[in-house]
């Protein structure tokens, strides 16, 4: 029972949530049409298809080098891998009513055929040492220590995200100073996400990572708060027979969707993904 509700629920997080890779070579064409954000061998993505796959979120989510790089991004990526699927299923010969069952009956077979895809797969030893390098998965923060900058300008919070990524403290620091932020300093963040500005504290809970930086993004408000996190601790979890399935669970969850991108990374040298990067571009300055 377990086994399949796992798998159940994982259907639903790939099929509907997942990001997968996206091409960072060619343009669409010479001149694109200006609704199409990418194709796949052709067939055109367009604006209206991956607006429509966007996640409702009360607010932007933090965005984290290598793990969200926000909303368009995350959309079109989920477009193009569907399509791929789709078309790995029709060649296959798995038929179905809709498209999200043909992709659903793909994967089923994928993990049918998988190894070590379920939380049943999975040792206790595995599942502890995974555990260990991803604490901020689980359990609650304690205590950071953060340094961080607000600014009134997003595509410029955005482009320095990437630069203030790998950098230390005090390099993070200058560059924030050199970039005019509106506001920046250091901080200490409790448990109770008190010590700080509360959208500096979702940015550190999200990043969870010392070293890490993450941007919170506020539009509606005209703020950006761009986030380094120098300490991080987390509030002391029994490991338990709950916590040790919850572990492997997430586990096999991780395993599934690296699986799954493999997948759809092999797909794209039968059906070529091209994104129109300019285009892409624009909508993020647009809506950021």
């Amino acid at each position: 029972m377990k086994k399949s509700l796992a798998l159940t629920a994982w259907l639903a997080l790939v099929v509907w949530m997942a990001a997968g890779c996206w091409s960072t070579g060619r343009s669409v064409d010479q001149q694109p049409q200006p609704n199409v954000l990418a194709t796949v061998s052709g067939e055109p993505i367009t604006i209206e298809q991956v607006r429509a796959l966007m996640v409702d979120r009360p607010l932007p989510a933090v965005l984290i080098p290598g793990r969200y790089a926000g909303p368009w991004t995350e959309a079109l990526e989920r477009a193009i891998r569907d399509e791929l699927l789709v078309r790995e299923a029709a060649r296959r010969g798995i038929d179905a009513p809709t498209r999200a069952q043909q992709i659903a009956e793909l994967i089923r077979r994928e993990q049918r055929d998988g190894h070590g895809l379920t939380a049943d797969d999975i040792t206790d030893g595995e599942a502890r040492a995974w555990y260990e390098q991803n604490r901020a998965l689980f359990g609650k923060v304690e205590q950071a220590d953060v340094a961080w900058a607000e600014f009134t300008n997003g595509p410029q919070a955005r482009k320095l995200l990437e630069s203030v990524t790998g950098t230390d403290q005090t390099t993070f620091l200058r560059l924030v100073r050199e970039a005019d932020a509106a506001h920046n300093g250091t901080a200490t963040i409790d448990h109770k996400a008190e010590g700080a500005d509360p959208m500096i504290a979702r940015a550190a809970f999200a990043v969870g990572t010392a070293g890490g930086v993450g941007l919170a993004p506020d539009p509606a408000n005209n703020r950006w708060w761009l986030v380094r996190v120098e300490r991080i601790s987390f509030e002391r979890v029994t490991w338990d027979a709950e916590v040790t399935y919850q572990v492997k669970s997430a586990l096999a969850a991780h395993r599934q969707e690296e699986h799954l991108r493999r997948l759809t990374d092999s797909l794209r040298k039968q059906w070529p993904v091209d994104v129109n990067e300019t285009r892409i571009a624009d909508m993020v300055k647009r809506e950021s």
